[in-house]
């Protein structure tokens, strides 16, 4: 791609997916302090890692 810059609808797209992903994060590390199961405790910590490392992608996406 010669253009490496985003048109506006793109930079609102990604922008709209950093805000759910970002509630995504806040949501499972919440839920992660709630759950009793050990389980369900670890794939919550690995979503909010993996999760978090999406969000940081996205944002130097749009930077």
């Amino acid at each position: 791609m010669a253009n490496k810059e985003l048109a506006m609808h793109e930079k609102l797209e990604v922008h709209e997916i950093l805000q759910i992903k970002s509630a995504c994060v806040a949501k499972s590390a919440m839920m992660q302090g709630l759950a009793s199961d050990k389980k369900l405790k670890e794939l919550l910590e690995e979503d909010v890692k993996k999760s978090k490392k999406v969000v940081e992608e996205l944002k130097d996406i749009l930077s």
